[in-house]
């Protein structure tokens, strides 16, 4: 055996000097996890930290709402599933503002589809209600049945596309033959409508009238609406969560799927439904509101990338009565009262929330809104030009870290293949 033989100079000291330059902020990080395998992050300058994390998040503004929607995850770095609106609407009366936050899972379809159609079925039933109801007769009831509407009319939608292009009573009568000859036969239009069915999104919107005396919130999934109000004369912030969270986290969600299926004891499991979903409202998500026919014999037969056969057979054998996922929103309506100077409204999807949970002190709800506003509220009243300049930065700023520089350097440069945190979208607006 003939062996070939290389000969490597060795480094010069400059060499070697340099090459330790190179990689002296690099870091590992086992993420708590207490295992063998460790991933790299990069120490960055505070002078940094902004910069990328403004890049990071795609942060803008607008007269009066900040945005940011963040995932850093390198990977991910086209897969942020959350969406989000910022709408002025000039309508009869003036002009009305509709923000929100739509925090998609098991894909991007269903999440799009709501994205682009919401807001302007929104937009279209209260322009209607404009029109037929003088200003003086308005009542905040009438502009809430106008948004539980449109949210349960879009996810009636997704259903009747389902329903219409196979049949409940059809599909029981196929053969296997047959109804693979139907898919086939129309296979994109299949493609579009099962994507839909099968992955789902939350809703979290705001609705203003032109004045700023009235703000509208609905809530159908596990984001967060907070309100913060400051008085006068104290000057001080305090805050609200306005909206209940639709996950099983919460008791009266849970109790609730339990009692509208006794006797079911796999409808809740693992803290999910039917031990697959968190959120317990949804848009979208149809295979749990419909019968399990259509994941044993379509969803589970005719998408390959859905779900394993077995997990599918797994959840389809516990629809017994569907729906078991809820398109119901609730809808809060508040006077924004004119003796406070200022409020704002801060809307935030789930991923927030979860990053503050993996904080070391543990968090409740109100804790952590009473922390959000009093951290925008600071820096609404700062001097430094640069910390007014995104209210939502701040706050994502908060979440990743603060003022400890090597864990929001952690936060934004692990390299890691799966995701180290949710996707993150925070709307905060501003009342004055």
């Amino acid at each position: 055996m003939v062996y070939n033989m290389v000969n490597l100079q060795a480094a010069t000291s400059t060499e070697n000097l340099r090459a330790l330059e190179e990689v002296k902020d690099f870091h590992t990080t086992d993420l708590g996890r207490g295992g063998k395998e460790q991933w790299t992050y990069h120490i960055l300058p505070e002078a940094a930290l902004d910069v990328e994390l403004h890049r990071m998040s795609n942060a803008t503004s607008s007269a009066s709402v900040d945005s940011v929607t963040f995932q850093p995850c390198a990977a991910y770095a086209d897969l942020n599933q959350d969406r989000y609106s910022i709408e002025e609407w000039e309508l009869p009366g003036g002009v009305w503002q509709f923000t929100a936050i739509y925090d998609g899972h098991c894909g991007h379809d269903t999440v799009n589809y709501v994205h682009k159609r919401l807001p302007s079925m929104v937009r279209t039933s209260l322009q209607a209600l404009l029109q037929s109801v003088p200003t003086t007769s308005l009542k905040p009831e009438f502009v809430s049945e106008v948004l539980c509407s449109a949210v349960r009319h879009l996810d009636h939608s997704i259903r009747s596309d389902l329903l219409d292009f196979l049949p409940h009573d059809h599909l029981t009568k196929m053969s296997d033959v047959q109804l693979n000859q139907h898919i086939s036969h129309r296979y994109s239009e299949w493609n579009a409508i099962s994507a839909r069915c099968t992955q789902g999104s939350t809703v979290l919107l705001a609705l203003s009238d032109p004045l700023k005396k009235n703000v509208w919130i609905l809530n159908l999934g596990d984001s967060m609406a907070v309100l913060g109000s400051r008085s006068l004369p104290s000057g001080k912030w305090s805050a609200m969560v306005v909206n209940s969270i639709h996950n099983c986290n919460n008791r009266s969600e849970s109790q609730r799927i339990q009692q509208e299926h006794p006797s079911e004891q796999a409808c809740v499991c693992d803290n999910r439904v039917v031990g697959y979903l968190a959120p317990t409202r949804a848009l979208g998500d149809t295979w749990l509101k419909v019968p399990s026919v259509y994941t044993h014999r379509v969803f589970a037969s005719h998408l390959q990338d859905w779900l394993p056969p077995h997990q599918a057979a797994q959840y389809a054998n516990r629809i017994l009565t569907p729906p078991y996922i809820s398109d119901l929103p609730e809808v809060y309506h508040h006077s924004l009262g004119v003796s406070q100077h200022e409020t704002l409204l801060i809307l935030s999807s789930d991923g927030l929330q979860d990053l503050y949970d993996n904080h070391d002190t543990q968090l409740s709800d109100q804790e952590m809104a009473d922390r959000w506003v009093g951290l925008v509220g600071h820096h609404m009243h700062s001097t430094d030009m640069d910390l007014q300049s995104n209210l939502a930065l701040r706050l994502l700023r908060d979440a990743v870290g603060g003022d400890n520089t090597e864990l929001v350097s952690r936060n934004l440069t692990l390299e890691m293949e799966d995701k180290w945190m949710d996707d993150i979208t925070i709307l905060v607006q501003r009342f004055q």
